[in-house]
């Protein structure tokens, strides 16, 4: 789903897309993506997050998420094209290896 809808919505679950269907909170919508990163742990997948927020805006939640799922998190603020790819590779590379 989007940021702001729930899976259920975007599965379109019936009790999810009434007209009358409560609005799941923020903590509803960020527990629930951390429910699916323990369930990536749990299935044997190693998930890779990388978080390009500034830190001044941040809310910390990318982080959070690699945590849930036992999986690598990389900080790089405002990082353009080049630099994720760099890390994404890096972290293949180190999977690969290690």
């Amino acid at each position: 789903g989007r940021a702001n809808v729930s899976l259920a919505k975007s599965l379109r679950e019936p009790d999810a897309i009434k007209e009358d269907a409560p609005k799941p909170s923020s903590e509803e919508l960020k527990n629930e993506v951390l429910d699916i990163a323990k369930k990536i742990n749990a299935q044997g997948m190693q998930l890779l997050v990388i978080d390009s927020e500034n830190k001044f805006v941040s809310t910390g939640v990318a982080e959070e998420i690699a945590n849930a799922a036992s999986g690598k998190y990389y900080y790089l603020p405002n990082a353009g094209e080049g630099e994720i790819a760099a890390a994404a590779a890096g972290a293949l590379n180190d999977l690969k290896n290690g």
